[in-house]
């Protein structure tokens, strides 16, 4: 019985080569039986009469092998065609290669963790991305528009998931659950409100950074959940005018945040009441000594941020310690202030 062209790619694969099969082994069966061939002489024969490819006939040619012959080419023949054509139809239309690109993005789906979704492939989508993948952050994006993106070279081997971000499958489908945050870059403010709503509601504590494209949107953005709002027009203007009032400073920055010119990152990293950093005053601990990390400022629940810390000051358990590094000795302090790590010997 024919499969419908709608069914899936990989049914009609699989009721192509059972059709083609069960040819094959009635025409080498009959031909065991009639012509007392071998196995392999009677698959052979069933082989070349099918396609017709005209080599010498093997066995007793009597006249049962002849009619047996006639009735296995009208009726062989045309399901052998009919399953050859439905072969060729998958392999040309490209059904079945979709499907099976599909199936291999639907696996990387399902291992993704600890990544970044960016909902949106415009502009400021687009420069998200390629600082994630400079950084060598996992990440997806989400994309309305079908194809959009995936040709990029710069995104070449990504995840692109076609479909509307403010859909609760969609972002299901992109693991919201295990992702490490959401940046959400799409054209109007009503949408990422949208986004920002649906996101929090599937995974509460997900950070979100949002696109503000009007000025007085941040209440609202906030108000749905957004940690972080992005104004691109109010960032561009104070950056503007920072490079007329400061441009050293505008420069030191760039330098820090170039992650080509230098591995620098800034991270907040909580001391655990059970650290060895509890009760060790800056002096004491000599953490740019031992870890190499610099310590940029101390935020402390009664008293909010301690910018630019002095020697004398002293960790506190709960502490949220604003530090500035490279990768290697951010992880180094992370564990020091964990309680997994100990201070260089002699460090009291």
């Amino acid at each position: 019985m024919p499969v419908p062209k709608n069914s899936p790619p990989l049914q009609r694969l699989r009721h192509t080569l059972m059709l083609l099969t069960l040819v094959v082994l009635a025409g080498a069966m009959g031909y065991r039986w009639l012509a007392r061939l071998n196995y392999l002489d009677s698959f052979y024969m069933a082989i070349t009469t099918l396609f017709t490819v005209g080599f010498r006939e093997l066995g007793e040619v009597n006249n049962a092998t002849k009619l047996f012959t006639i009735a296995y080419l009208i009726t062989g023949l045309g399901v052998a065609t009919y399953a050859i054509s439905n072969l060729t139809a998958l392999i040309v239309e490209g059904d079945l290669q979709g499907y099976l690109r599909e199936r291999r993005m639907e696996k990387r789906l399902q291992g993704l963790r600890d990544h970044v979704i960016v909902c949106g492939f415009g502009k400021m989508g687009f420069q998200a991305a390629w600082e994630l993948k400079q950084a060598g952050v996992p990440f997806l994006i989400i994309e309305k528009e079908l194809n959009k993106g995936s040709k990029n070279p710069r995104f070449e081997g990504e995840i692109f998931l076609y479909g509307n971000a403010m859909d609760e499958l969609i972002l299901e489908r992109g693991g919201i659950r295990q992702a490490r945050g959401l940046i959400t870059t799409l054209t109007t403010d009503a949408d990422n409100v949208l986004v920002t709503l649906t996101a929090k509601q599937l995974a509460p504590d997900i950070p979100i950074v949002a696109r503000a494209a009007q000025l007085g949107m941040e209440n609202k953005l906030k108000a749905a959940g957004a940690d972080h709002i992005v104004s691109p027009y109010e960032i561009g203007g104070r950056r503007m005018a920072a490079l007329l009032l400061d441009p050293d400073l505008m420069n030191y920055v760039d330098v820090v945040l170039d992650h080509k010119q230098m591995e620098m990152a800034i991270e907040h990293i909580l001391v655990s009441p059970g650290s060895q950093l509890v009760g060790l005053s800056m002096r004491e601990a000599r953490l740019r000594d031992t870890t190499g990390a610099l310590i940029v400022g101390i935020h402390r629940a009664d008293l909010g941020l301690i910018f630019n810390p002095t020697g004398n000051e002293k960790f506190q358990g709960g502490d949220v310690l604003l530090a500035m590094g490279n990768h290697s000795t951010l992880d180094t302090l992370v564990k020091v202030a964990r309680g997994e790590g100990r201070l260089a010997a002699g460090i009291t």
